[in-house]
């Protein structure tokens, strides 16, 4: 066979066959082990994971004690990364700012600097920030670029940071080379930097509330707001001194010109007249103008500036036609050329004009007068009747850019543009308020543009600005107010009318939620920011990269007027009592991830930090949860135990009480901690701390503490939210008075408000109460083991004893080895003579070597550390001094090998160790402890029995009012206004129920939902009350079609329901006597079938069920036999293609209203209804022809009552029941409404009467 035709067979010796489900289980338990073990579970010898061993011990090696100067979080998070922990830069970083958060850890690890997020839920600054040199940072002396600053590292210069704070920059950073991104906003602001470039955003809380985030440049995408500032703070006070820029000789016959000491407005108007219209090149300077009153400015501040350099003057005809003369100014001297090259006039192509450095580095009205100049070169205004725009344009994309960074330190935002019909750059100023900053800070030279100027600004009065707003902020407020009040009506995110609005907004919002957001508006009218979305964030290149370190809590610094930020950081002093002695052998160090370095598998810890700061985790399957406890407590645990080895869980509560929590709260009860500490599994109630404080017309409720783990700023929101939907009543006002020296949440109590009441509401429904399961899961030599607290303080006393035992060992073994050296030396001094002439005489270094360990039975390093002796230890001092240090360690070296002897010296020095944390770290307890269990308090306990109205409107909106109000409206015997309805609604259902009475509500799905009567929404009688839907629980395409209010669940009383497709059910009442939120299944329907009516019954009444097709039945309810509530029913009614449209019980003292779709109606005696048996198919109760259409609705009324009828346009009408014809069954009935051709009526209600 030919060689093409061969086939390779494959090698099967490493081939194993395998199950899949075998193969995927041993993986899984593998990954599951790998995450336990390297990711999730703390050890429970130093209480850390991984990734915070390896931050740890990443700070330790960089020298970072807690006494030396911080570092930038970038460089540790970097060294960290990569040499022991290659996860991504972000989890290492958000595990140094947690162990550097006062209110996470009990005794934090980590000292930062800077912000590392707080209590409300706030981000932590992002890490680093590294800009390109050209990136202009506002500092004390102006505009300076970050690469340009210094060229060492230690700096002391006055910069601007967020909120126009001043602060000071100690070092600069030349970072190196990173890969950077290009951001643009749609104004064409610009900003390049490292990936990890945080900046300033605006975006919203889950409230839709406005909030500044930090992000950084790699995570920033087309649409962010980004925050500008845009402030006139810091600019220099003085006159740039020039000196240094005086030129010298080209040559000796080159003139020496007078030339200016200083940057004066002059030399600023000249140098803007030279960037806009002049050229300058080796050997002239040329500038050219048509206006004659600009020529005449210039050859005036030009000698005013330059006494000595001749300025020549030519005039020009027009190069064209429709073209003005001109006239061409120029200077030859070369003294004066090279000086005005120094401050920054160039000699380049115009694509390559810049802004002079000089301009950015001098004071304000310099800078204005430089730009006056330059506009008036290159400047123009237009107008329109709703528009005035002022532009300037260049060939050159950087002149622009860096002019439109200058102009935001006068305020003045500004458009930047390419024309790529004329291939120029444009920048335009438009806008009221930037154009009189314009005005008022800057102006034109020219008399004449300014007078057109103002003129334009007399006629536009209004700013119309689409682009300069604060985003989000009107759709915040605006879910509030609704569609009709102030806020609707006026516009308050333009900076302009939030000024003239603000006030009347806010008050707006207040009465609608009781929440209070001036400070916000006032916080953005102060500082004024630029909200600019982004446009474009591209890859730019790799690119040395700068960086400089602020003197600051905020760390933030303005550069092309972006917000930036970072933090630095060193370990905490208590972090060094767990890395004490990791360098004695204390530890087992292994290979890091790639085995280029060696890393701790565990911190030596003198103190127990997993119980003094817990940890939490969530592993594959298994969850830690070991809360944090108090230094002085657990230290004396351990000492207990170390006293009494057999001690059991209830001797150790006697010291560790319970658990410490950073932000202190109160602990309910203990006996889910005696579980937590016998089993290692257990739950606690954890309260916050509040005080009641008396005012003049109402209490307030002050909280001090919270849970731990609770965002305050989340819990006030939820406090917020509870208010404004009625299920929290009492509560005027909630606010945030929390500052640097405590926590303070204010809640203002209406007037006569139960404060026990709406207190115990607030723990019932808000995160002020919370429950903390404790899981105390750890691992235990590598294996995770849930344990109790003796196990917990055993293990750390296990562990201890070894680290001592071997820092013993490297102790003794360093005294050893140094003892042995002092006697070879004690051996020469004590024949130092013969030694002396025994090393003269050998011929090498390696001969006297050997000499001496034949001659004096020394080793060799004894006899090595002799020939290294100098010859000033031979001096009687310096032989006392080394004499004296032998006997001091021979008296350690026996002590050492004294405690390695004995196991009670041991645990004496770890009693001793844990003495001295006491000392050094403990402190009071912040966690209160209750003694007595909380018992399950329903609000109802607190709340009074009283009788009160209940009204529901026809679409559905539920309120409660007070009785006595009620009544006392109902004496003057006019009537009432029971609430406020739309147009298209009205009151279907008004009744007295009690406070402590469940009202039912029964949707078409056949569910039925229960709510108290006091957990309904209490409103005035002017307010149409809350909608049902946002109180229960509702699923898709579910409405409430009957509410049956309930004072007891007795089993005397039956509810009847009745279906569309005419199936009955009759359930006792005590069915339903076990309420659950969410509902339950009244009534299990068919497909297509759904609930029509409910109905509170004796048992023992007539039941009338009418159909759309004219059919109606009357049976005794007694013929239906009680069911269990998962029962279906049975048939009330036979049907031929016919529908049930409602039900009702017979009233022999009241008529049956039966209404069609075609506006017929009439009213029927029930005795006209005659018995008949369940299941048949029952009486005419109308007739239907094309004239009157399909029955509606079935009421039973007396002539008492007033009937509401309903369109399908929306159209309502309402006439009393007595104006309804009383006729028999088999009739049509008669008009009852008009409607128009292709309407028709929907429903029919009967009106609860108001002035009963």
């Amino acid at each position: 066979m030919p060689d093409t035709q061969k086939t390779d067979v494959p090698n099967t010796e490493k081939i194993i066959t395998r199950l899949i489900e075998q193969e995927m289980r041993t993986s899984y338990l593998d990954y599951s082990m790998s995450v336990i073990v390297g990711r999730a579970l703390p050890d429970v010898r130093d209480g850390l994971k991984p990734v915070h061993r390896r931050v740890l011990f990443s700070m330790y090696e960089m020298g970072l004690a807690y006494n030396k100067p911080t570092k930038k979080s970038a460089r540790i998070v970097g060294d960290a990364m990569g040499k022991y922990h290659p996860h991504g830069d972000s989890a290492i970083y958000d595990t140094m700012v947690r162990m550097a958060q006062d209110f996470s850890l009990r005794y934090p690890l980590v000292s930062g600097q800077g912000n590392f997020g707080s209590v409300d839920g706030d981000n932590a600054a992002a890490m680093r920030y590294c800009v390109t040199k050209d990136t202009l940072v506002a500092t004390e002396k102006g505009l300076i670029p970050m690469g340009e600053i210094a060229q060492q590292e230690n700096i002391n210069l006055s910069i601007l940071s967020k909120d126009q704070k001043i602060n000071r920059a100690s070092k600069w950073f030349d970072s190196g080379e990173h890969p950077t991104l290009k951001l643009i906003t749609n104004k064409g602001y610009t900003i390049q930097g490292s990936n990890n470039h945080p900046l300033l955003t605006l975006t919203t809380a889950e409230t839709g509330k406005p909030i500044f985030s930090w992000k950084l440049l790699e995570n920033i995408k087309a649409g962010d707001i980004v925050v500008l500032d845009r402030s006139d703070s810091l600019f220099p006070n003085k006159m740039l001194p020039l000196a240094a820029y005086h030129p010298t000789q080209r040559t000796n016959r080159t003139t020496i010109r007078t030339i200016p000491n200083h940057l004066t407005e002059d030399l600023a108007f000249i140098m803007g007249a030279l960037i806009a219209e002049g050229t300058i090149t080796q050997n002239k300077i040329e500038f050219c103008n048509s206006d004659p009153e600009f020529i005449q400015q210039f050859e005036e501040r030009w000698r005013a500036t330059f006494k000595d350099s001749t300025l020549h003057k030519f005039a020009r005809k027009p190069t064209s036609y429709g073209k003005k003369p001109y006239w061409i100014l120029e200077c030859h001297c070369l003294f004066t050329i090279d000086f005005l090259k120094n401050i920054g006039i160039t000699p380049v192509k115009s694509r390559e004009k810049t802004l002079p450095f000089s301009i950015l580095q001098s004071p304000k009205n310099v800078a204005a007068t430089f730009i006056k100049s330059y506009f008036e070169g290159d400047g123009s205004i237009s107008s329109a009747k709703k528009m005035v725009e002022l532009s300037c344009c260049s060939v050159s994309s950087n002149l622009l850019e860096v002019l439109q960074t200058l102009l935001l330190r006068f305020g003045i935002d500004t458009f930047r543009r390419y024309d790529k019909h004329r291939f120029i750059y444009k920048l335009y100023i438009r806008g009221a308020r930037n154009v009189l900053k314009f005005y008022s800070q800057i102006g034109f030279a020219a008399p004449i543009k300014n007078k057109k100027l103002e003129h334009v600004l007399l006629t536009y009065q209004k700013d119309n600005s689409l682009t300069d707003y604060v985003p989000f902020i009107s759709d915040f407020i605006r879910q509030f107010t609704g569609s009709s009040g102030f806020s609707a009506r006026h516009n308050f995110d333009r900076y302009g009318s939030m000024e003239r609005n603000y006030l009347q907004v806010c008050q707006e919002v207040k009465q609608a939620t009781q929440q209070d957001h001036t400070g916000l508006f006032e916080y953005l009218l102060t500082y004024n920011y630029l909200f600019e979305p982004v446009v474009s964030i591209e890859p730019a290149g790799i690119v040395r990269v700068y960086s400089i370190k602020v003197e600051s809590n905020c760390h933030s610094f303005i550069a092309n007027g972006f917000i930036n930020h970072n933090t630095e950081a060193r370990l905490a002093k208590f972090a060094e009592e767990l890395l004490q002695d990791i360098d004695k052998e204390t530890v087992n160090f292994v290979p890091n991830y790639d085995a280029s370095l060696k890393e701790p598998s565990v911190l030596p810890s003198k103190a127990p930090n997993l119980l003094l700061n817990g940890s939490s985790g969530i592993a594959v399957g298994m969850a830690t949860s070991i809360p944090p406890h108090n230094m002085h407590e657990v230290c004396d645990g351990v000492i207990a135990m170390l006293n009494k080895p057999d001690i059991d869980v209830i001797g150790l509560m006697q010291t560790i009480k319970a658990p410490d929590f950073p932000t202190g709260a109160i602990i309910m009860g203990t006996s889910g901690l005696l579980e937590a500490y016998k089993t290692g599994k257990g739950k606690i109630t954890v309260r916050a701390k509040t005080h009641l404080e008396e005012g003049k017309t109402r209490q307030h409720i002050v909280i001090d503490e919270i849970p731990y783990m609770v965002n305050k700023a989340t819990m006030i929101e939820n406090i917020a939210e509870l208010v404004n939907d009625k299920k929290i009543q009492g509560i005027a006002d909630v606010r945030d008075e929390s500052d640097r020296d405590g926590m303070r949440v204010v809640i203002d109590l209406k007037q006569g408000a139960n404060s026990d009441v709406i207190l115990n509401q607030l723990f019932a429904h808000t995160r002020m109460q919370e429950t903390f399961s404790i899981n105390m899961l750890a691992l235990v030599g590598n294996q995770p083991r849930v344990l109790p607290l003796r196990d917990i303080i055993n293990e750390f006393i296990v562990y201890r004893k070894d680290v001592v035992r071997k820092r013993t060992q490297y102790d003794l073994t360093q005294a050893e080895d140094k003892a042995h050296l002092l006697e070879g030396l004690i051996v020469a001094l004590d024949h130092i003579d013969a030694i002396v002439k025994l090393i003269k005489e050998s011929k090498s270094a390696d001969e006297a070597k050997k000499g001496l360990m034949a001659d004096y039975s020394l080793s060799e390093k004894q006899a090595q550390a002799i020939l290294d002796m100098t010859l000033r230890r031979l001096t009687s001092l310096e032989q006392t001094k080394i004499r004296g240090e032998h006997q001091d360690l021979v008296r350690l070296i026996k002590d050492l090998k004294d405690i390695l002897a004995n196991a009670q010296k041991i645990i004496g020095i770890i009693k001793a160790e844990l003495l001295e944390l006491k000392e050094k770290y403990g402190d009071e307890r912040r966690t209160q402890i209750v003694q007595t269990e909380l018992a399950e308090m329903d609000d109802e306990e607190l709340i009074r029995k009283e009788d009160v109205v209940i009204t529901i409107t026809h679409a559905g909106y539920v309120k409660r009012l007070p009785m006595d109000t009620y009544k006392q409206q109902r004496r003057g015997g006019k009537g009432i206004i029971a609430a406020e309805t739309k147009e298209d609604d009205f009151i279907q259902h008004l009744f007295v129920a009690n406070t402590h009475n469940y009202l039912m509500c029964f949707t078409n799905k056949g569910r039925v939902h229960w709510i108290k009567v006091y957990q309904l929404p209490e409103a005035g009688r002017y307010a149409k009350g809350t909608a049902i839907v946002n109180i229960l629980q509702l699923q898709e395409g579910e409405q409430v079609s009957a509410f049956i209010p309930i004072e007891k669940f007795d089993a005397s009383h039956y509810l009847f329901m009745v279906t569309k497709l005419g199936t009955v059910k009759k359930t006792s009442l005590e069915e339903f006597s076990n309420p659950r939120k969410g509902g339950i299944i009244a009534l299990t329907l068919d497909e297509g079938d759904e609930l029509k009516s409910v109905m509170l019954t004796d048992g023992k009444s007539h039941i009338i069920i009418a159909t759309e097709k004219g059919m109606a039945i009357r049976f005794e309810e007694t013929k239906v036999r009680s069911m269990g509530r998962s029962a279906t029913g049975v048939i009330g009614i036979k049907l031929r293609k016919d529908a049930v449209v409602g039900a009702t019980i017979a009233d022999e003292k009241q008529t049956i209203l039966t209404v069609t779709e075609k506006g017929y109606g009439k009213r029927t005696a029930v005795n006209d209804y005659r018995i008949t048996g369940r299941g048949g198919v029952g009486v005419i109760n109308i007739k239907i022809t094309d004239k009157n259409g399909k029955v509606v609705g079935l009421q039973s009324i007396t002539d008492t009552d007033e009937i509401m009828l309903i369109s399908h346009s929306g159209t309502l009408i309402r006439i009393p029941a007595s104006g309804i014809n009383v006729i028999g069954r088999n009739t049509q009935g008669v008009r009852v409404m008009k409607l128009d051709d292709k309407d028709t009526v929907i429903s029919v209600a009967t009106i609860a009467p108001e002035n009963d």
